[in-house]
């Protein structure tokens, strides 16, 4: 354990001691667990459940959407050289899915149930669903690649975590992720 986490866990722990209220904490723990856990063996994987809000813009209405998607892939961090500056940079290591294995739905996307009587109109048609990828990196930030609309990435860059659920805006919109660690047997 290095001493910057050490500190900080001391701090974090003698903040809870005194009985300070903190509704959101650094997602630094979550990250790591998740990390963690998908690097520990070839047969675990992070099946990600997501939730956004979006609020009405102009003419279109506030639009909610439901998105489910596996995190199975570790990208180690890279080091970039810039010859034009003769800076190195280095990208974060990065827990990704595979192109299309996710699905989106989205509240202004219904249509009429005959299946059961009595027939009902349905919103979060699953006959209307978005292609989508997932990535996780080791700073925090969750992204979502919308396969469907030419891989158009939205990404929360500065969430907040409180337990096992990772919250953050994208300009306006709100998302909510949650992670549940699944293994092979």
């Amino acid at each position: 354990m290095n001493a910057y986490r050490f500190l900080a866990g001391l701090l974090l722990s003698l903040t809870l001691f005194a009985g300070a209220k903190a509704s959101a904490q650094s997602c630094t723990t979550l990250v790591n667990s998740q990390f963690s856990w998908v690097q520990s063996s070839n047969n675990r994987w992070l099946s990600v459940t997501g939730v956004s809000l979006k609020p009405p813009t102009g003419t279109v209405g506030p639009v909610a959407s439901y998105f489910t998607g596996t995190l199975l892939n570790y990208v180690a961090p890279v080091w970039i050289y810039n010859p034009a500056t003769g800076v190195f940079t280095q990208t974060p290591a990065r827990l990704t899915s595979s192109a299309n294995s996710g699905r989106q739905s989205f509240n202004d996307r219904s249509y009429f149930s005959t299946y059961a009587s009595p027939s009902r109109w349905q919103n979060f048609s699953a006959f209307a669903t978005d292609n989508i990828q997932l990535e996780l990196d080791a700073t925090g930030k969750m992204t979502v690649i919308l396969n469907s609309w030419s891989n158009t990435r939205v990404s929360v860059t500065s969430p907040t975590c409180s337990g096992n659920v990772l919250t953050g805006f994208a300009g306006s919109s709100v998302y909510s992720f949650t992670f549940e660690q699944l293994e092979l047997i």
